[in-house]
């Protein structure tokens, strides 16, 4: 079941994946940072692509391209780093572009009947604005467990 719990409006920051568009709570996000060298090791899931270091703190990072599509993409000019806390850790988030902070209202918040039965903890909803969709995400509870990331991969390719 989604969490059905957005009861109060909030801010969220919008990230584009492809042409889907997601928001997070904007209180999950650290900063925004465009794309710093990355420094990879082994065994490592392929949608992690190493660490890096931000302002003398070394964060690990995941690429969600590759995670909720499955193939990673060539970092374009827009390409960007979210920085999120997640447990006391910072994590680094590479999206195609960061575009902007929407206020998200309750009552424009959906939940989808695909998602009834399915437990998905990380999804917050979809919400309908007038000219777009944004897919919500709990990026603390999507990152518990990197897992998750197959699963949303699966639902997004079932919308």
């Amino acid at each position: 079941m989604i969490d059905e719990t957005i009861v109060e409006d909030y801010k969220a920051l919008i990230f584009k994946i492809g042409n889907e568009e997601y928001g997070v709570h904007i209180n999950q996000v650290v900063s925004i940072e465009r794309m710093q060298q990355i420094t990879s090791y082994p065994n490592r899931p392929l949608y992690v692509l190493g660490v890096t270091t931000i302002r003398d703190v070394v964060i690990p990072v995941v690429d969600l391209r590759a995670a909720l599509t499955g193939k990673a993409q060539a970092d374009a000019d827009g390409t960007r780093m979210i920085i999120v806390q997640v447990h006391d850790q910072e994590i680094g988030l590479v999206v195609d572009a960061a575009t902007d902070v929407v206020d998200i209202f309750p009552e424009t918040i959906q939940y989808p009947r695909v998602y009834e039965t399915k437990t998905i903890s990380y999804l917050q909803g979809i919400s309908k604005l007038p000219d777009r969709l944004i897919i919500l995400l709990d990026i603390e509870k999507l990152l518990e467990d990197l897992t998750n990331l197959d699963e949303l991969k699966d639902i997004i390719n079932e919308l």
